[in-house]
């Protein structure tokens, strides 16, 4: 019959706690106490009980996809999603082991990434492209891709309610009386923009207003200077602009902003702006910006337990949507 740390505790006169940390090889024991422990269990005869190697944890492998160093490493978007990917990976026991990639990153350099031999691979995928997921085809460990989703690979994903999100939106302009509502759209191929612009045409015609095609405004510019010049020299051309704008995130607003000030409208007197995102400089604009606001530290939270669960063998193939909020503050006048 197996002994009860307790019972053993009695037996030499210390606390359950202190033989319970010298049996899993714990520290915050003195070599003393340590030594007499371990000679006591010994000596009657519970040797067994003693784990003298420390167990190894696991480690799961956080891939970062990124274009440049910088949209990485300076993004509150990205911080947050890793955040929460690293705390939850360590709050279930395991070890979180960090790389990063890019368009140009090989097969090779994707075997290097996996001698680890980790448990599993998350990939913060944000603009990540379907051939470029292949080179991960060989790894034979659970895959979880963040902020993303491909429809011809049957990976796990985490991702955003990109189409709830500029609902919420464009209903509270609705709401707000705005019936001319343009649209400020990031024309790339990343996912969230192209469900963002699906999401627009939807609630447009859930809420009941025309879409005026002269009202969606294309973005081809990358950066925040170009895109406030491109806005601008946009809206010069337009004998008259929509009451409201909604904007794919929250620095293509705030570019909006500042060209549309320049130009002699007042924000949101004479035009309403909201955003996407809600980046922490939203609430420091000038008016203070309307926007979407991304959970993106749960994002990274859910991710780690999806990864972990999958391993155990606990969930099978998913695709969990992550809903959003609309935060209103100032950049939204009632008509």
């Amino acid at each position: 019959m197996r002994i009860k740390v307790k019972e053993l505790a009695g037996l030499m006169n210390l606390s359950p706690s202190t033989v319970s940390l010298v049996l899993n090889n714990k520290p915050g024991i003195s070599e003393a106490t340590r030594n007499r422990v371990k000679k006591a269990v010994r000596e009657l005869g519970y040797e067994e009980l003693i784990i003298d190697k420390k167990e190894e944890k696991k480690s799961y492998l956080f891939i970062i996809h990124r274009k440049t160093t910088e949209e990485t490493e300076d993004s509150q978007f990205f911080s947050e999603i890793i955040e929460g990917v690293e705390s939850q990976i360590k709050a279930r026991g395991f070890n979180l082991m960090i790389s990063y990639m890019d368009g140009k990153t090989t097969r090779e350099e994707v075997v290097e990434y996996c001698k680890g031999n980790p448990e599993g691979i998350l990939i913060l995928a944000t603009d990540l492209e379907e051939d470029q997921i292949s080179i991960f085809d060989h790894c034979n460990v659970p895959l979880v891709i963040i902020d993303n989703y491909l429809e011809n690979k049957k990976i796990n994903c985490i991702t955003i309610n990109n189409e709830k999100g500029v609902y919420e939106a464009v209903k509270y302009l609705v709401d707000m009386g705005h019936k001319r509502i343009g649209y400020l759209h990031i024309a790339n191929h990343t996912k969230n923009f192209k469900e963002r612009y699906f999401g627009y045409k939807r609630a447009a015609e859930l809420c009941g207003i025309y879409i005026e095609s002269e009202d969606i405004i294309d973005i081809s510019a990358k950066g925040s200077e170009p895109v406030y010049r491109e806005l601008k020299k946009n809206f010069e051309g337009k004998e008259k602009l929509p009451t409201a704008f909604f904007s794919d995130n929250d620095v293509v607003a705030l570019c909006a902003v500042k060209a549309l000030k320049e130009l002699g409208y007042r924000v949101p007197d004479d035009i309403s702006i909201v955003g996407f995102d809600n980046m922490a400089f939203a609430e420091m604009t000038d008016p203070p910006l309307t926007t979407v606001q991304i959970p993106k530290y749960l994002l990274g939270v859910i991710a780690a337990n999806t990864i972990v669960d999958m391993k155990k063998a606990l969930i099978g193939l998913t695709k969990i949507e992550v809903g959003t909020d609309l935060v209103i503050r100032s950049s939204v006048k009632k008509l």
